[in-house]
């Protein structure tokens, strides 16, 4: 039955500022947007009032580790951490109600921001807290990990280890370790950890929920990835079984950091599940010092970072993937390892140029310099970036390079003026994904205490409808379905979402304050505050 959406304040996306009266919706999908008179006509007399609502397409999150996140919400949150010390405590009552010997994992904290010591937790403060159980706690950042002594012991790791990764294990000058691991040796360590997600209907009971959270705060697309060397899996079954039972109530575009193992292409699937990309982890992460530079750090004159590649080995797979016709999605955090990544792709084109950006997925593109912005600039690219990274470590970032290079430190800003596509993600569960959380922090690029008052490299702020854009129609173009959503226009997916205010009539420092009053996925009401 064709419906009629009237009295709202319509954006539609397909250029900034532009806005219809109504629209109506049939089938699934728009079947007209223009005029209030017109959309009553074609509904029939059937017609909802939008009661003044703010209405958006649907917003996609163009990089997600769902069903971690989906798992992590049944783990210990760390996130209301402020200090080690409330660490220690919010562990310890964790133990207290925990049968001896059963495992405990811990999630979210952020020692960058605890206002007694900015420092992790050793093994051994680990056990004075949680003494009688196996004991491995994750950073927000979802590379750095620390385990107490029992943990360690069931992973076999004490003096001599010798991890996959070199450099990947912490070690004391005497040989024992410090309880903390990095990437790929935490990764697994949490292999040995008994699944508390081991059936299907586990997992889709979980990843079920995990999707209504994303429709809460206006979501209706995810770009799920996986990472196994971080622990972080996906099951494109488990998306699968749910859309066939009507329970997905989000469109999932999945990466995977394993080519697949027939001749599939990238966009293969349907409307609510389909495979996307191939995912490359080319370094760490910048909390963690394991991000790629191509000078020390600031703080730790004794490291460049860890790279999970050799150049020549790099090509070998962006080429192979290229070649497959998959898309490339590749995590940099570093400005040594955006380097070697835009060598790879600049190499890959090299016999079989592609004037196509979604080829080439650069992901994050945290830390660059002059040299990489030229070079990517030439480059037909999308850069995939989370937002939220500038909020979080917006009161850190210069402790680790120093004030001259921060101002390559998430250069938005100047990526756009060189006419380069960026989309929005989360990196959840390492962020927030609620979008206005993004837009407030890529417009202000303030933390969300409103620090620093003027924003950190003002300059480098990009507009609202910029960073709209990234969350809908640029996040509907790198997955190739810009024809299928990411505006509000006749034929496409009637994807969309009311607000209880206009995020292009309001402050950029209250954006964040907007909220969702209800997501719609093909027409459907997903979500209701009400």
């Amino acid at each position: 039955m064709a419906t009629a959406y009237v009295n709202g304040t319509i954006y539609t996306m397909r250029a900034e500022g532009d806005r219809c009266d109504a629209f109506v919706v049939d089938d699934g999908k728009f079947l007209y947007c223009g005029t209030e008179a017109e959309a009553r006509r074609l509904s029939g007399g059937n017609v909802v009032d939008l009661a003044g609502a703010t209405v958006l397409p649907g917003m996609i999150d163009t990089h997600q580790h769902l069903f971690a996140y989906a798992r992590d919400r049944l783990k210990l949150n760390l996130k209301k951490a402020e200090s080690f010390e409330q660490l220690l405590e919010l562990i310890h009552q964790r133990a207290q109600e925990t049968p001896a010997g059963q495992w405990i994992l811990g999630v979210g904290f952020d020692h960058e921001k605890f206002t007694d010591r900015k420092a992790l937790p050793s093994k051994e403060e680990l056990d004075r807290a949680c003494p009688d159980h196996p004991l491995l706690i994750t950073r927000y950042c979802l590379h750095v990990n620390v385990a107490n002594s029992l943990a360690l012991k069931a992973g076999g790791i004490g003096p001599g280890f010798q991890p996959k990764v070199d450099g990947t294990v912490e070690f004391r000058p005497d040989g024992q370790p410090t309880g903390t691991l990095l990437d790929a040796a935490g990764a697994d360590l949490a292999a040995l950890i008994p699944d508390a997600l081991s059936t299907q209907d586990g997992r889709k009971d979980a990843v079920e929920a995990a999707c209504r959270e994303l429709n809460r705060h206006g979501l209706t697309g995810v770009h799920a990835i996986q990472g196994l060397h971080c622990n972080l899996p996906e099951f494109t079954s488990v998306y699968q079984d749910l859309a066939d039972e009507g329970r997905l109530s989000a469109r999932v575009f999945l990466g995977f950091d394993r080519l697949p193992g027939c001749s599939i292409r990238t966009g293969l699937g349907d409307d609510m599940v389909k495979f996307g990309f191939y995912k490359l982890y080319v370094d760490g992460n910048m909390g963690g010092r394991t991000a790629l530079l191509t000078q020390p750090y600031e703080d730790d004159p004794s490291t460049c970072g860890v790279p999970n590649y050799t150049q020549e080995e790099l090509d070998r797979q962006v080429k192979l993937a290229y070649d497959q016709n998959i898309q490339v999605g590749a995590h940099v955090i570093g400005d040594k390892a955006a380097e070697m990544l835009t060598t790879a792709i600049e190499r890959a084109r090299a016999d079989r140029p592609s004037d196509d950006p979604r080829c080439f997925r650069m992901i994050h593109m945290s830390l660059l310099n002059q040299d990489v912005v030229d070079r990517v600039a030439k480059l037909p690219v999308v850069v995939d970036i989370q937002p939220m990274f500038v909020s979080t470590n917006v009161r850190w970032s210069e402790t680790r390079v120093g004030h001259e290079r921060a101002k390559y430190h998430y250069c938005w800003r100047t990526l756009l003026d060189r006419g380069v596509i960026l989309t929005a993600g989360s990196d959840s569960p390492c962020e927030s994904f609620a979008p206005m959380d993004g837009i407030y922090a890529i417009t202000t690029r303030k933390g969300m205490d409103g620090w620093p008052a003027d924003g950190w490299f003002p300059e480098e702020r990009v507009t609202v409808y910029e960073a709209v854009s990234m969350y809908t129609r640029n996040a509907a173009f790198v997955s190739y379905e810009e024809d299928r959503k990411g505006t509000i226009e006749p034929g496409k997916l009637a994807d969309f979402v009311l607000l209880d205010g206009d995020v292009f009539a309001t402050e950029p420092e209250k954006i964040k304050d907007i909220g969702v009053e209800k997501t719609y996925l093909g027409g459907k009401l997903v979500y209701s505050r009400e």
